[in-house]
């Protein structure tokens, strides 16, 4: 038996002591292999049957034809591969971000969702987050040694700060004159406010002033108390599935 590159010919003697070829075999022909096994078939043909060239070119056109489309395909795999890889890394970026998708509630107001995890699925890349129900702001002062202490910062006449509500309404609360414990009943006398004085690690004391809803905001007028902003949001418990082509804004 000879070999040509990747193909085996298999030869056969006839009567009158002629070559020729009785088998061929071949796992990924290529047209390099294909040219030396026609010249390998040419030599080996059997004369009193001999080889049909047209037939031979016809197979190596065929040939060509199936390495293209194979190569094609394969080329679409790994495109398709690295696009969902692709996808797949920027959708995981939004997991811990807030999104919405132009849902409403019941007041015209755009939903936000936390998101938490992301997943592939029939239908494409789909986030899976929690409705977030509210947002609650959180205002931390410097600390001070006693909620019976003056407030240090604001003891000039007509120092005072303003608190903004989520609704938009603010309320200012003069600070000449007035201890912390004295600020914070003020505030907590506020339906949607609420202050509360509570002892730190260290000994000291600190103020911290609640909002529900997201929108508040704290100015000062003369005074110059330290305070520290931060915010907790508020989920629902159950999980909602977001297709990311839905999404609208992301903060």
């Amino acid at each position: 038996m000879s070999s040509v590159s990747s193909v085996s010919v298999s030869s056969a003697t006839d009567a009158y002591g002629n070559s020729y070829t009785t088998a061929v075999s071949n796992d990924s022909l290529e047209s390099a292999d294909f040219i030396e096994l026609m010249l390998a078939e040419l030599q080996n043909q059997d004369p009193t049957e001999p080889t049909d060239s047209s037939k031979m070119l016809s197979d190596q056109l065929q040939i060509n034809t199936l390495q293209t489309n194979i190569a094609m395909t394969e080329a679409m795999e790994t495109l398709t591969n690295t696009f969902a890889q692709t996808a797949i890394s920027s959708a995981s970026q939004l997991i811990g971000a807030v999104v919405e998708n132009g849902n409403t509630d019941s007041s015209g107001n755009n939903k936000q969702y936390l998101v938490s995890s992301v997943e592939v699925g029939s239908d494409g890349i789909n986030l899976k987050a929690y409705e977030i129900t509210d947002v609650l702001d959180y205002y931390y002062t410097s600390t001070f040694s006693s909620a019976d202490d003056l407030i240090a910062e604001g003891q000039d006449e007509g120092d005072s700060l303003t608190i903004t509500d989520s609704d938009g309404l603010s309320y200012t609360f003069e600070t000449y004159g007035k201890t912390y414990q004295e600020l914070a009943d003020e505030i907590n006398a506020i339906s949607s406010l609420g202050a509360t004085i509570s002892q730190t690690s260290d000994g000291s004391y600190q103020m911290s002033i609640e909002n529900l809803g997201g929108k508040s905001s704290i100015t000062q007028n003369g005074t110059n108390i330290s305070i520290t902003k931060s915010q907790n949001t508020i989920i629902s418990s159950t999980l909602t599935l977001i297709p990311q082509s839905s999404v609208t804004s992301v903060s």
